[in-house]
């Protein structure tokens, strides 16, 4: 067999064996070790709803990615906090762990983002941007394709008032130029 060949085989060996390895000595280790691969997304602490939104929405491709439980997406979320951020996830444990009912529940997932949420996305800004996708208009000077950007950015921050597709084709309407709304009627 040609040196080359034997080369490819041994590397091929070695990353199947590695990688049975690293099957039987437990996800978690190896869980972290992919996560550490990828490019993470670090969130420092900001009101800023784009940039929590998007530190979020973030986490949670990579953790679809790697098929991560809610007890390991809590921890792995929490490994990419820094600056103040990681000083509210401190405050944050210490809370749930002086409250007896808190000890005996997972923190999940879900609990997580709602208190990051409350933290760093407060609902007086979610109000706000709420009242503003009531508000959007077009518009004389926005084209159609802008202001349907601007509705889809306002949408996700307002998901209740577009819950479905014909409140969300009705409220996309309502903000339309009066000269665009009878062309369609």
């Amino acid at each position: 067999m040609p040196r080359h060949n034997t080369n490819n085989l041994m590397a091929q060996l070695a990353e199947t064996l590695a990688m049975l390895v690293g099957n039987q000595q437990g996800a978690p280790r190896s869980l972290i070790s992919e996560f550490k691969k990828l490019s993470l997304p670090i969130f420092e602490g900001s009101t800023n709803p784009s940039e929590v939104d998007k530190w979020l929405q973030e986490m949670e491709k990579i953790f679809d990615l790697l098929g991560s439980t809610n007890e390991q997406k809590v921890s792995l979320a929490s490994y990419q906090l820094q600056g103040s951020a990681y000083d509210w996830w401190l405050m944050e444990k210490r809370r749930i762990q002086g409250n007896e009912e808190g000890v005996a529940q997972a923190y999940t997932w879900e609990t997580f983002k709602g208190s990051f949420q409350d933290k760093y996305f407060p609902r007086t800004i979610r109000v706000k941007l709420e009242r503003d996708l009531i508000r959007l208009e077009q518009g004389e000077k926005q084209t159609v394709s802008k202001y349907k950007a601007e509705f889809a950015k306002l949408s996700k921050y307002a998901p209740t008032l577009v819950a479905d597709e014909v409140n969300r084709a009705r409220r996309l309407e309502e903000g339309l130029r009066a000269d665009i709304m009878h062309v369609h009627y």
